[in-house]
């Protein structure tokens, strides 16, 4: 793959997770101005994970034959559209019917994209262009949060969405530049999905990453009200710094080989990370916001490590079935997302925020161990 293709995908998935989490550090500020819960608010993320949940398997699907290019262009502009609808909506109900449809649009670019890097790739080196990949959903997640809270403090929230839609109709243009996939056409069928999850490689993974999003997703949703908990002057600009530690996921995926080979394989190096990511937690049960911020690098470093680790992996196993290998992944990663932007909330308003954290550290523990029994002597020859 020539450089400026890896520069348009690197460009477009930058967008499309600023475009996914543009709204999270500003729930509270849009909770005050609509009038709404803090459920209510929370939301505008939870509605966008719950069609990414789903459908990635159909969009994988549909690139067992059908141009992942064509599916990615649409999808941008798609997601283009619907930005500058949500610079314009009058209500919050508005605001969340909008973002149910950017959860369409997203799962059918990252499907895209990494079928394309997939299929674009030698074997040898997919999994360092699927690292530049991660990289760049990391940096599209800090830019999302980051950047939508400093534009809210200074021009206001509704041209964090404007000006993403213009990025996001550039990137349209952009990807016109993109080969041609050669499509590998498999037969429909819904037993395609089983056959793959079955795998026990694939099983593993799948489970892995759904618990690693759940709590991921989890902390970083209702982090925002923990912090006003703590300070009630916190603004919007205060809680996007918070997420600064992202950055440290772009140094861990980019070295994710050099870890790998360190530490004997793939999926100990996730195991290995998954582990640590529990651990974590305990920076959170500080009542300060400086040991949070402080935790937030760790906690970051581990999530992305394993997150590049176990993609590269399955896109290296994967002999066949690309597009619904990675539409799996995908699915599982949002399901789990979903579930933790949801359930949780249901914890900390009841429980505190102690309770909290325990409940999603035990999901992640549990995936872990049953991950590692799945896997048995697997996980003695995964290189």
């Amino acid at each position: 793959m020539k450089p400026y293709q890896i520069g348009v995908i690197v460009f477009s998935t930058i967008l499309t997770f600023s475009a996914l989490y543009a709204p999270q550090p500003l729930q509270p500020l849009l909770m005050e101005e609509f009038g709404v819960s803090q459920e209510r608010s929370a939301l505008l993320t939870t509605v966008t994970m719950l069609p990414l949940g789903l459908a990635p398997i159909v969009y994988g699907y549909m690139l067992e034959s059908f141009s992942s290019r064509r599916l990615l262009r649409f999808a941008l502009l798609a997601l283009a559209v619907l930005q500058f609808l949500f610079f314009l909506s009058p209500s919050f109900n508005v605001l969340i019917i909008l973002r149910f449809f950017v959860g369409l649009a997203i799962p059918a670019v990252l499907t895209s994209l990494m079928t394309y890097i997939s299929n674009m790739s030698e074997k040898g080196n997919v999994q360092r262009l699927m690292a530049f990949y991660i990289s760049s959903t990391i940096m599209g997640g800090f830019a999302g949060r980051f950047f939508s809270g400093l534009i809210a403090a200074t021009l206001g929230w509704r041209m964090n969405f404007l000006s993403l839609s213009i990025a996001l109709l550039l990137s349209f243009f952009l990807t016109a530049s993109l080969h041609e996939a050669e499509l590998k056409v498999s037969k429909f069928s819904p037993a395609a999905v089983i056959e793959v999850i079955k795998r026990r490689r694939f099983g593993a993974v799948y489970l892995l990453i759904f618990a690693t999003f759940f709590m991921f997703a989890a902390l970083l949703n209702f982090l925002p009200f923990r912090m006003r908990e703590l300070n009630e002057a916190s603004s919007s600009l205060t809680i996007g710094v918070m997420y600064t530690g992202y950055i440290m996921g772009i140094v861990m995926s980019l070295n994710s080989l050099r870890i790998v080979r360190f530490l004997g394989g793939e999926m100990r190096t996730v195991f290995t990370a998954l582990s640590f990511y529990c651990l974590t937690l305990f920076f959170f049960t500080f009542d300060s916001v400086a040991v949070m911020f402080a935790g937030m690098f760790f906690f970051c470093c581990c999530m992305f490590l394993a997150h590049s680790v176990a993609s590269g992996y399955l896109n290296k196993i994967a002999e066949d079935r690309k597009g619904i290998t990675n539409g799996l992944y995908v699915s599982f990663y949002y399901i789990g997302g979903t579930l933790g932007s949801i359930l949780p909330g249901f914890v900390y308003s009841g429980f505190g925020w102690k309770v909290f954290l325990l409940s999603i550290g035990l999901v992640m523990a549990s995936a872990v161990v049953i991950g590692r029994i799945t896997l048995g002597r697997l996980y003695y020859n995964d290189l």
